[in-house]
């Protein structure tokens, strides 16, 4: 049987370890829960960020310079649709009269471009099909006789058919 002080011993144990677990629960829901409102905020300042007017009319700028300018179309829609107020917005608007008119001289200089484009590639893959073309031809020569003997072990039979019916 266990003594008074075994029995004391063991309550105050077990009353530490709830008391422990008590604790960490509630420290535990604690951290959580702040947790939950720190990301909930970061979440609503990183939408908010994305739609930020200036960094949107940044991206449209810098896009533009680097010739995407259906990104730079997009990005500006997008501050178009979210910051219509803005004064970035009104930026925006020139900066797409500015993209139309790089996109359009963009298309000009392709389009004058391209019948010299297409006729140097042509001409290009012309020379490419020839030299295929060539190495074809010299394999087939470099092994004509083989292929000749593969052939004629396969119309033997049936060549000597014809020839001994053209004999009879």
């Amino acid at each position: 049987m266990a003594s008074f002080k075994d029995n004391l011993l063991v309550n105050r144990i077990v009353a530490l370890l709830i008391g422990g677990l008590l604790v960490f629960a509630i420290m535990n829901m604690t951290v959580v829960q702040t947790a939950k409102k720190e990301n909930a905020k970061m979440a609503t300042a990183l939408d908010a960020s994305i739609y930020d007017a200036g960094r949107l009319l940044s991206d449209a700028q810098a896009q533009l310079e680097s010739k995407d300018y259906t990104a730079s179309k997009a990005t500006l829609e997008e501050l178009f649709i979210n910051q219509p107020g803005s004064t970035e917005a009104s930026e925006g608007k020139t900066l797409l009269a500015s993209v139309n008119a790089a996109e359009a001289e963009a298309t000009a200089k392709w389009e004058a471009a391209l019948p010299q484009i297409k006729a140097d590639w042509t001409e290009a893959m012309a020379t490419e099909l020839r030299a295929a073309s060539d190495e074809e031809r010299a394999d087939m020569e470099a092994n004509l006789d083989a292929t000749i003997a593969k052939a004629w072990d396969k119309a033997k039979l049936k060549v000597r058919t014809q020839w001994e019916e053209s004999e009879a």
